[in-house]
């Protein structure tokens, strides 16, 4: 029996909540999109395993990971037997920046994922509700919005983490309230073409739960 921790890599690109997934060169699921893992070695612990992992195979380091769940079903992976750690991240932009994506590494919405090897589908599932519940949390969402960002582009990222749309207006009103964050004083071009005001988090924010 071995052991392999899976890293679930998620971010907010355009507003849009996603995921990175490499495509598997190999029998079994050849041609098939999974999660960055690695095999634990008997010198090895878990957290040095998936720290391993993403810089051997995706170039990063000093990322974030939380342990998340467990996944032991006996044909889960259909060349032996293999108990998979989930590990769970969120980068923000500038991690995003590092990549180098090509055919085979690539984001995906997660509501868009293409065809998945093994039970990475269900492992995705379980790291997203993990993720959406961090993503209500004021001190999380700055991590993950560390540069200039517009009102639009939380919005968007609320609306599917709670999995509806979010009167416009409304959001504006109570993200403003929390007093969260503060104007840069510059502006971009938003999706209808007007200026977009620029934000930024306030350097101390108090840890606040959001929606």
């Amino acid at each position: 029996m071995q052991i392999e921790a899976l890293a679930s890599i998620l971010t907010i690109i355009d507003g849009k909540f996603k995921i990175l997934l490499m495509r598997k060169k190999t029998e079994p699921y050849k041609g098939y999109w999974v999660l960055p893992s690695e095999f634990v070695e008997k010198n090895s612990t878990l957290e040095e395993t998936i720290n391993l992992c993403v810089s051997n195979k995706l170039e990063l380091h000093n990322i974030e990971f939380e342990q998340s769940l467990a996944f032991s079903a006996i044909d889960r992976n259909p060349s032996k037997r293999v108990i998979g750690i989930s590990y769970v991240s969120i980068v923000d932009s500038r991690t995003v920046e590092k990549l180098n994506i090509n055919d085979s590494l690539d984001w995906f919405e997660i509501d868009q994922l293409p065809k998945l090897g093994y039970d990475h589908s269900e492992i995705i599932m379980e790291s997203v509700e993990m993720i959406k519940n961090k993503l209500r949390e004021s001190t999380t969402l700055k991590k993950l919005f560390p540069s200039d960002f517009t009102l639009p582009e939380i919005q968007r990222m609320y609306e599917q983490v709670l999995n509806h749309d979010l009167d416009r207006r409304n959001f504006r009103k109570k993200f403003l309230k929390a007093d969260l964050i503060e104007e840069t004083g510059d502006k971009t071009i938003g999706n209808n073409g007007r200026p977009a005001k620029l934000y930024r988090f306030k350097e101390e924010i108090e840890s606040k739960l959001l929606f």
